[in-house]
């Protein structure tokens, strides 16, 4: 391991970042080393300025993409580096598209068709808690309280800890699972050992393998059912704020981007030509 490289984890570690988050930054430095076979602390200006055109001009990456990788290299030069830099980044426009949205029925058919009861289990506390998927595969058997009947997330998006609700069905699934599994410290414990966690690959792959045997033919992804229980908890009435600590969001604008999703929600419009005969 390069000195720069340990110094860059020394100083994620002292900030307390999440090992995501470092990772991420470890992969935006290593990227753009290598795009130009030198170390890091001998590129320029001029140089950066054209890497980030490059990833928009070439490899044509989102701006959501560019940005993760503009982080991960101002921590690097600001502080492992000590060093300041200005340069002009042209984002490219961001697309607007409402990903898929399943209905509690399809929800309930991909869950049914799920054939291994521990990743069964999975989807339906990812789903009825509308849990992130790193959030769902950390969840220790600790972070339970049942007296409150909440959740401890440890090191959210964002670093930050938060306590999501459990409901009664999803108390009543977990007594179940853990009759059957008897977990002791990761909630969800791979096949290797109870002290090693489930990886999320793993369940990814067992959601998709749902979905299949479920027969739909919607394009979506297991990210998908955090979004299905956001819309679903919206259309039954959930207040904005509550939905936005259940979730975990920061800013309460991006919590407000379900409300764009359903435009059939609290829908005053009036059908304008009801009265029209024959309409053609």
């Amino acid at each position: 391991m390069t000195p720069l490289r340990q110094a860059l984890i020394d100083e994620c570690k002292l900030r307390g970042y999440s090992e995501r988050t470092r990772d991420s930054y470890l992969y935006a430095v290593t990227q753009l080393a290598k795009y130009y076979h030198q170390s890091p602390d001998t590129i320029s200006d001029e140089q950066l300025e054209q890497y980030f055109r490059s990833l928009s001009l070439e490899r044509e990456l989102s701006s959501a993409t560019i940005h993760l990788q503009l982080n991960g290299i101002h921590f690097l030069y600001k502080y492992v580096l000590k060093r300041t830099f200005s340069i002009d980044i042209v984002w490219p426009k961001r697309p607007r598209s409402i990903p898929t949205l399943l209905s509690k029925v399809e929800v309930k058919q991909i869950v049914a068709h799920c054939r291994h009861e521990k990743y069964r289990t999975m989807l339906k506390v990812y789903y009825g808690c509308g849990l992130r998927l790193n959030e769902l595969v950390h969840a220790k058997v600790e972070d339970i309280d049942r007296a409150r009947k909440t959740l401890r997330i440890h090191n959210g998006k964002g670093n930050k800890d938060r306590d999501v609700v459990l409901t009664e069905s999803v108390l009543h699934v977990l007594r179940g699972y853990w009759l059957h599994f008897r977990a002791t410290d990761w909630l969800f414990y791979s096949s290797r050992g109870m002290e090693f966690q489930v990886g999320a690959t793993s369940v990814q792959k067992a959601f998709r393998e749902a979905v299949k045997l479920a027969g739909l033919s919607k394009k979506c992804s297991i990210h998908s059912l955090r979004h299905a229980y956001a819309t679903h908890q919206l259309e039954s009435g959930m207040p904005l704020n509550q939905l936005q600590q259940q979730l975990g969001h920061v800013d309460i604008r991006t919590t407000q981007t379900y409300l764009h999703w359903l435009p059939e929600l609290n829908n005053s419009a009036q059908d304008l030509m009801a009265d029209w005969e024959g309409v053609s």
